[in-house]
């Protein structure tokens, strides 16, 4: 009953959210991303993909089939940063159809938070894209919060290093691809 005597929305008198702009860093997202034509069918390429992984995932689920790779403690960023992108030691492996499909999605949110919390130590190559690219397929609408931030950081992330990177790079677009995954089929378009 007493919800029921208070205003659905409410809007703070006197906020001085100048203090909050100098801290604003979305606005480098937007330099370089490819034309609005492209960004459409990559949009449209990620959603295809994400409907061949879903078809996949089930198919796979229904013939009880189990891979045999021993995954990392899902805390443990080093671990996952080396299974996924190599040492010096060891070689990297691909994020294949049937190791994301035989992982349980809570695992996929970890890995990809261990990926975005390494992005910065680590040299971003193409496995590195890759596997970004492989767990965004796989992460689930509606995003939870937490989500919701990771991919915000990651698609920044992208956006700083995408700016030490000579525009002609190959690794360029790669990143462009993950911002505008992110900032168009994430429903995050205030980053772009």
């Amino acid at each position: 009953r007493e919800a029921s005597n208070c205003p659905d929305v409410v809007v703070a008198e006197n906020f001085d959210s100048s203090k909050f702009h100098s801290k604003q860093t979305t606005d480098s997202l937007i330099s370089n991303l490819p034309s609005q034509e492209l960004q459409d069918f990559l949009i449209y390429s990620f959603s295809e993909n994400r409907q061949k992984f879903d078809k996949f995932k089930t198919e796979f689920k229904k013939s009880k089939c189990q891979l045999n790779i021993e995954l990392p403690a899902v805390k443990d960023e080093n671990a996952w940063l080396t299974f996924c992108l190599g040492s010096n030691k060891q070689k990297g492996r691909p994020p294949t159809l049937t190791l994301l499909a035989s992982m349980k999605y809570t695992t996929l949110i970890k890995a990809l938070e261990n990926l975005i919390e390494g992005f910065n130590r680590k040299e971003f190559t193409d496995l590195y894209g890759q596997w970004l690219y492989a767990i965004l397929v796989c992460v689930e609408k509606p995003l939870l919060p937490e989500t919701t931030s990771m991919l915000r950081i990651l698609a920044r992330n992208c956006s700083q290093r995408r700016e030490t990177m000579a525009t002609d790079d190959h690794l360029v677009s790669a990143l462009n691809l993950i911002i505008i995954v992110v900032a168009r089929y994430f429903s995050q378009a205030d980053l772009i």
